[in-house]
């Protein structure tokens, strides 16, 4: 049976407390960067904000930001450090109306007829039956993807170590399961690595050996001017980041304070690619984190629980697999409580979804 997303379901704004609520309140910034006193800091869940007499609901509602009023009709959400002077921002530290803030957590109704509040579930762990997670999870890959709303994947570099995980990751990308690849400077290096040189790293003679031969790998990227010109120069043949290339997919390599030596496509500055990830974190369908803590924490805190998908509000789907209990748990411990995880080598759970699909 095909996925069915449960429709959204607006509030009953005949509801006296809703009816009475008097409209929010806002107060100009009065400089760059910096919010106003009792700004109202946003959730992962729908927010709805009285302006001139009527609801508001903030689209792409995410942590870690704060409503702007842009119209009567458009709450915009916005960064701290991107807040402008001039910008409306709401203030008030409630939700429940009384200050004309309403948080909403009962959008998306079960069959059952009772709310679901995007928590998937928690505390998974190893003993966890991950069966029925499958057959879910690829029946939303298959509904989001015949919606064309974007799927984005978090990885880390543990990823292109495995040659069939990595041939598997390649085949998702033809197959269009792949929209964007949120990661760090050295996934990419590795994978370029391996599609110019071969074999594996776990071979050569020493660690010293495998550095130094990411490094050549590396300038070899540079001397070509970037990883899209050297696909072009018929220099990168095969490989992950071969494919982005030539399936016109893209991605945000983010550079961190270890890396000694970095591709030509990396994003040196912190803010730079943190705005080139929530630039896919914001508008995609899916989010699947695979194997990388921090970079799951930040793309999970950015990507919101819900969208409007042509005019339609859906929920997002956001999954993060990993070995350790401790990795996988730890987004929804941040905040992120709308998380499904799976405790599972990532090698397998790429190969299991590409060979379903």
């Amino acid at each position: 049976m095909s996925f069915v997303v449960n429709p959204y379901v607006e509030p009953n704004w005949d509801q006296d407390f809703l009816k009475n609520a008097p409209n929010c309140s806002y107060e100009v910034c009065e400089q760059d960067g910096v919010a106003p006193n009792n700004y109202h800091a946003l959730s992962i869940y729908p927010e709805y904000f009285k302006i001139d007499g009527n609801w508001v609901l903030a689209v792409e509602s995410r942590m870690d930001t704060v409503p702007v009023i842009k119209s009567p009709t458009r709450v915009e959400i916005v960064e701290f450090r991107n807040l402008k002077k001039g910008d409306k921002v709401v203030v008030g530290r409630t939700e429940d109306a009384s200050e004309g803030i309403y948080m909403y957590t009962g959008g998306f109704l079960a069959e059952t007829g009772e709310a679901d509040t995007f928590a998937f579930r928690t505390g998974r762990s190893r003993e966890t039956a991950f069966s029925k997670d499958y057959d879910e999870l690829y029946e939303i890959m298959k509904f989001v993807k015949s919606n064309n709303d974007p799927i984005t994947w978090v990885v880390g570099p543990s990823l292109v170590y495995d040659d069939e995980a990595r041939i598997a990751f390649c085949e998702l990308i033809k197959k269009g399961y792949v929209d964007a690849v949120l990661t760090g400077d050295n996934f990419a290096a590795i994978d370029i690595e391996k599609a110019l040189h071969g074999g594996t790293l776990e071979n050569l003679d020493s660690k010293r050996s495998a550095m130094l031969r990411t490094y050549d790998a590396i300038s070899t990227i540079r001397e070509a001017g970037s990883i899209k010109e050297a696909v072009e120069k018929g220099i990168l043949k095969e490989g992950i980041m071969y494919n982005l290339i030539q399936e016109k997919k893209d991605y945000v390599l983010a550079s961190s304070i270890r890396d000694p030596y970095t591709l030509p496509d990396t994003v040196n500055d912190v803010y730079e690619a943190q705005d080139k990830m929530r630039a896919h974190t914001r508008k995609t369908g899916m989010l699947i984190c695979l194997s990388t803590v921090l970079h799951t924490i930040a793309s999970g805190n950015m990507t919101p629980s819900y969208n409007a998908f042509d005019g339609n509000i859906r929920p997002v789907y956001i999954y993060s697999i990993d070995f350790q209990e401790f990795s996988v748990n730890k987004l929804s411990d941040r905040g992120t409580l709308e998380v499904k995880t799976l405790v599972t080598n990532i090698h397998d759970f790429v190969s299991h979804i590409n060979n379903n699909l």
